[in-house]
């Protein structure tokens, strides 16, 4: 039984598209995090991690 591989979490750069675009559309972290499968905690950090400004919960 497989519970969990670091290698789920690793962002493609597809991805990392994704999240920009979102981000511009004016998605915010939660729905992001939700149209990603991914937690919001998750996205948060890749958007600190890439540099990107973030917006505002809601």
């Amino acid at each position: 039984m497989k519970l969990h591989d670091p290698a789920d979490n690793v962002w493609t750069a597809q991805q990392d598209e994704e999240l920009k675009l979102q981000l511009a559309n004016g998605r915010s972290i939660n729905e992001v995090a939700l149209r990603m499968k991914r937690s919001p905690l998750a996205v948060r950090t890749r958007v600190n991690k890439l540099g990107i400004r973030e917006v505002k919960e809601g």
